[in-house]
């Protein structure tokens, strides 16, 4: 662990225990969402790129495929 991420946790802490006690929820679910994210390990776009791969379909192939019909 480097200086300065050492130095970025104290502050975090720092901050933490000068929040008033109703704040210390909203606190741990921003966290809670920070680490989810982290564990997801995807890049946002390549969720998008899956899309863009493989053949085109027309209209109507993505009308069946959706609905079926």
């Amino acid at each position: 662990m480097s200086l300065s991420n050492l130095n970025v946790k104290d502050k975090i802490l720092e901050r933490i225990v000068e929040l008033p006690e109703h704040k210390l929820k909203e606190a741990l679910d921003f966290i809670d969402f920070l680490r989810s994210r982290r564990e997801e390990g995807e890049d946002p776009i390549l969720r998008v790129a899956g899309c863009l791969s493989g053949n085109s379909l027309s209209a109507k192939e993505i009308e069946k495929e959706l609905y079926g019909t």
